[in-house]
């Protein structure tokens, strides 16, 4: 018998999750609470980094099982990565100006959730398995 594989069981509730949270978030949105804009923007990164991290499940079993070492440079930029994702966008807005391109396009709802599974995936990778 196969073992049942737990990275896919927490992906899948792990989505579900983002599924139940996201209506509220773009709720709040419209109506721009902010407050309740910073609680769900944190959990949805976070979850999103979760499910990034996951998509690595089988890395991340041989991280925790086997002798790593890390790679510091990638670890260092994808933390400055995680800080750009992890702070919500109405707080980059208030001190950005609003007309350069490519802020706009980066702070949108899609584009940050998939730099936040990227983030995840490549927090994963800055562990290097030793042979």
């Amino acid at each position: 018998m196969k073992k049942f594989p737990y990275t896919v069981l927490v992906s899948i509730i792990c989505l579900i999750l983002i599924a139940l949270i996201l209506p509220e978030y773009k709720e709040n949105l419209n109506y721009y609470d902010v407050e309740w804009i910073w609680i769900y923007s944190v959990i949805l990164s976070i979850l999103f980094f979760l499910f990034g991290i996951l998509i690595e499940g089988q890395r991340l079993v041989q991280v925790f099982t086997e002798k790593t070492e890390i790679n510091w440079i990638r670890l260092c930029l994808v933390s400055i990565l995680i800080i750009l994702v992890f702070i919500p966008t109405p707080y980059w807005t208030m001190f950005l100006p609003n007309n350069i391109f490519l802020l706009n396009f980066m702070f949108q709802n899609e584009i940050l959730a998939i730099l936040n599974v990227l983030a995840g995936i490549l927090f994963v990778r800055s562990f290097n398995i030793k042979n």
